[in-house]
């Protein structure tokens, strides 16, 4: 069986740290908007990606929160920093 790509490791793990977070239930329709490797001379080489996505954090929200995580594969830690607040409608 052929190793993961350091790309999906960098996903699966920044969305781990959200469903610690949030619930797995607070991940609804996770969606990777951006990926982009921050070293490394090409992209399956880099050992660290910037993530950029969005998802629902409540069954109620009524619009995705996007997020840009720093995922480091060395030591296996995710900065997180919020992009947008949900928009709620009165």
């Amino acid at each position: 069986m052929p190793s993961e790509s350091a790309s999906i490791g960098a996903i699966k793990l920044a969305r781990t740290v959200f469903e610690y977070i949030h619930g797995n239930l607070g991940v609804l329709k996770f969606n990777v908007d951006e990926l982009t490797p921050i070293n490394g001379d090409s992209g399956e080489e880099s050992k660290r990606w910037k993530v950029i996505c969005s998802f629902f954090e409540t069954l109620g929200s009524s619009a995705p929160s996007k997020y840009e995580a720093l995922v480091n594969l060395n030591d296996n830690t995710v900065t997180i920093k919020k992009l947008s607040e949900v928009e709620t409608k009165e």
